[in-house]
């Protein structure tokens, strides 16, 4: 095989599967030559070779190995098939964030994810581009299982078919020690920043408390979230204070001393940042969409 290679890519939305099927071809057949297709093609080797490229690299795929291929990119044969070869693939769409790197690169979210009731620290799915599969058979009998509910007249079969296609992604997903280590540490730094978020954080508290060097906590968040910890706290903070608002009578000055501003008007001015309007805007436009609606379901 090549130089390694792999496929990072954002998980929140999911991957959707597209379409599959089974592929055969032919001694002098070719791979079709395309550059436009939007969807990454995965490839489940079953027999014979496959000798495709993808952007002038060249690779040969042989029985019981995994193949990746990258939308919008060039797919051609760099060589006519020598033996009777099929493979199964399958075709998913992917919205959000991705890339190809001989490393794995945590991926942040493509949406805008709420810190207060979120606690997945990452949402990065990692696949090898080209890699020996271990659990063939079974990956085989999922796939035909994602083809036969995907056919169904019955509209659940859609679903059904999307829910195995990410057990499909699950099965086949890299995962890295180095990676499983981040993943790890950034969860406890975000239940960190939410068990005392009305406190004050800084720097110098977060390194007291894992033992690491400041800027290597924030880069560590910063990869699997997108946010450093001061936006990842001021964030929560926001969250908290909207969901006071809205569900409490507390006084702005008592909603800004419990989630740890000191000063109402710096309060005030950072929510207006993350909201467009003030504390007492907020509240007021969000009471009256309330009240509308529930006396139009009366």
């Amino acid at each position: 095989m090549a130089q390694p290679a792999y496929i990072s890519i954002s998980c929140l939305p999911l991957p959707t599967f597209i379409e599959g099927g089974y592929a055969t071809f032919r001694a002098g057949d070719h791979h079709p030559n395309r550059n436009n297709l939007q969807f990454f093609i995965l490839m489940i080797m079953v027999k014979g070779k496959l000798f495709i490229s993808e952007d002038d690299h060249d690779y040969t795929v042989k029985p019981g190995e995994m193949f990746v291929l990258l939308p919008m990119h060039h797919h051609y044969s760099w060589h006519a098939i020598t033996e009777d070869t099929g493979y199964y693939w399958l075709h998913f769409y992917v919205s959000g964030h991705w890339q190809q790197q001989p490393t794995l690169v945590p991926m942040r979210s493509a949406i805008k994810v709420p810190t207060l009731h979120h606690y997945t620290p990452t949402e990065t799915l990692y696949l090898a581009k080209h890699t020996q599969l271990q659990h063939q058979d079974r990956l085989i009998q999922m796939t035909k299982q994602i083809f036969k509910n995907s056919s169904a007249t019955e509209e659940y079969g859609f679903w059904q078919a999307q829910q195995l296609f990410i057990d499909v992604l699950q099965e086949v997903q890299v995962q890295s020690q180095e990676d499983s280590a981040m993943v790890r540490l950034s969860g406890a730094i975000q239940r960190y920043l939410r068990d005392h978020f009305n406190e004050k954080i800084t720097n110098t508290t977060l390194s007291q408390a894992f033992h690491f060097h400041p800027n290597y906590l924030i880069r560590t968040l910063k990869a699997t979230t997108g946010l450093t910890p001061t936006e990842f706290l001021r964030q929560y903070r926001m969250e908290e204070a909207s969901k006071r608002l809205l569900n409490t009578n507390m006084l702005e000055t008592e909603i800004a001393e419990a989630i740890g501003f000191q000063n109402i008007y710096y309060f005030s001015t950072v929510f207006k940042q993350y909201t467009g309007l003030s504390p007492s805007q907020y509240r007021q436009a969000n009471t009256r969409r309330i009240k509308t609606d529930k006396e139009g379901q009366k």
